[in-house]
């Protein structure tokens, strides 16, 4: 009898492991890109110190956004960007002569 209830107890235990194993092996529905925003500037005249970035992602997975780096040379760079499907990362480069310190 204490047999027969040790193999009960063994396949009880495989039958759970197996169902287990089952529902974690099932497809999974496909992640859903969450919206959100962000933004920073560090600003430190003392330094000559300037940059700064915001960002934006929506719904459909398109995310927009820009930095900003004041160069060594004076110039203010400002890379704007999307990044969208197949089209991957596609920034536009512009250069500025205005002080971003004031």
């Amino acid at each position: 009898m204490e047999i027969l209830s040790v193999r009960v107890s063994y396949v009880a235990l495989i039958v759970l492991v197996v169902g287990v194993l089952l529902v974690q092996a099932r497809p999974q529905a496909p992640e859903q890109p969450e919206p959100y925003e962000y933004q920073y500037e560090v600003k430190d005249p003392e330094k000559e110190l300037f940059f700064n970035k915001n960002e934006a992602g929506d719904a459909a997975g398109k995310v927009s956004g820009q930095y900003s780096v004041w160069l060594p040379d004076g110039r203010l760079m400002t890379v704007a960007y999307t990044v969208e499907g197949e089209n991957g990362f596609v920034p536009k480069v512009t250069f500025d002569t205005t002080n971003p310190l004031g």
